[in-house]
Formats: C-alpha cells, structure tokens, sequence
C-alpha cells in the first residue's frame, strides 16, 4: 500500500468517526478523548524513552483530564495545578535529584491532557458545530498549504524546523481557511467578521501547532511520533495543528464573542 492510499483512506475512515462521535458527545467523546491523551502520552514519552515519569503521566494527565469532564472551576484548576506540581518535584528530588533535566515531563502532561480537553470544553459549552469549525479550518489550512505549497512553492517558511513547508504554503493554507471560514459564518448565521478574523488567526495558530510539533521530532530525530495512523504517523502528528487550534477558539468564544 503506497503512502498516499494508505494515508487517504485513514482519512476516509477517521473523519466521519471523528464527527460522529465529537456529534454525539457525552460518554462516546470522553472515551475518545481518553484514548487520544493515552495514545499521545505514549508517543510523547517514546520521544525521550529514558527518565520518564509514567506515574506523574498518568496521575497528572489523565487527572487533568477528568477536571476537564466535571466542569470544575478556575480554583479547582489552580488547586491541581499546585497539587501535581508538587508531585513532580517530590518524585524527581528522591530519584534524579535534577528537575530541569526531566522537566519535559510536565510538557508532556500539558501538550497531551492539557489541549486535547479542550475537545471537551468547546463540544459541552458551545455545541458541536463550533467544534465542527474548528476541525474545517485545521484541516482546510493543512490542505490548502500542502496543494499550493506543493504548487507553488518556492520560499521555505522554516527551513531549520520543517524543510518542506513554504511560505506561499502557509499563505494558501490560510486563505483556504479563511474562505471555508466565511461560508461556515454564512450558514451557521453568525457574524461575518468575526468569523472571518477568528479563521484568520486560527490558521495561523494551527500553523504554529504543526512547527512546534515538527521541532520536537527534529530535536528527538525522529521522522514521526508514532504509527498508529497508516499514511499520517501518530497521533500528536494529525492533532498537532488542532490542539493548538482548540484553546485559542475557546478562549474567542468565551470571552469575545
């Protein structure tokens, strides 16, 4: 099976399972967020191999997780935050006395649990179709900077993080964005402009999500995060783009919209 097939019908099969179960929500959402942050805390912790915590993995990830699924509030977070923290420090002072050194534990609590909750929050406070725009304009920004960087590209955008991303890649993928963006307003009768400028800036946060991701894997030499998804590598590859996308709508909606 070449790459592209194999990557093509993972598409074909994951998406509408992806919408099906983000529609559906309640117990078939948690369970699919669940296994994506056990999944992505696996691949982050293959990153580095050694001197990982898997103890404060799951006792701080999936712990942040299920806060997510309660609804708790900002004390609450702040609480556990103060809680896992010391946790950390605890553990690493008793084995390797060094906290930096093994600091990359906390990330991984934070880059996995951390936004894919976000799943959670957008999909129980704002519905499913907010949810469903911020998978289209992810996914229009990564199509449309692969086909027209492929195309026309000729700048490299990154070129010491991911060689092959172009600036005129970037560029389309985020007017792409921005038009799926505008019909979305349209349909779901919400302001244009608003719209219009939230896609602009989510792209362009999507964007980021897909570097920092390919600069952990630079950094680690390593080609992708898992395998898991034929054609697409792991998981924190196909979400590295959304999760950075999730936080920054939940925060529009709550607050400017």
């Amino acid at each position: 099976m070449t790459g592209f097939i194999a990557r093509l019908l993972t598409a074909v099969v994951g998406i509408p399972l992806l919408l099906i179960l983000t529609y559906l929500g309640g117990v078939y959402l948690k369970a699919l967020i669940f296994l994506l942050v056990l999944f992505g805390m696996w691949e982050f912790a293959n990153f580095f191999k050694q001197k990982i915590y898997w103890d404060y993995l799951l006792l701080a990830g999936l712990s942040l997780l299920f806060l997510s699924y309660s609804n708790m509030g900002g004390s609450v977070v702040l609480i556990w935050l103060g809680f896992q923290l010391m946790y950390f420090l605890i553990r690493v002072t008793f084995t390797s006395r060094d906290p930096f050194v093994v600091a990359y534990n906390l990330l991984g609590v934070f880059y996995t649990a951390g936004l894919f909750s976000f799943l959670w929050l957008i999909r129980e406070q704002f519905g499913f179709w907010w949810l469903f725009y911020a998978f289209l304009v992810t996914w229009l920004t990564d199509t449309g900077a692969y086909f027209i960087g492929l195309k026309y590209g000729k700048h490299k955008l990154a070129p010491t993080i991911s060689p092959k991303k172009s600036i005129e890649g970037a560029i389309g993928g985020l007017g792409v964005a921005t038009l799926g963006g505008i019909i979305f307003a349209l349909i779901a009768g919400e302001s244009v402009v608003f719209v219009t400028l939230l896609s602009i800036v989510l792209s362009i946060f999507g964007q980021i999500g897909d570097l920092v991701e390919s600069g952990m894997k630079r950094a680690r030499t390593v080609k992708d995060s898992g395998s898991i998804l034929p054609g697409h590598g792991g998981i924190l590859d196909r979400f590295d783009s959304l999760v950075f996308v999730l936080p920054v709508l939940y925060f529009a909606l709550t607050f400017l919209k």
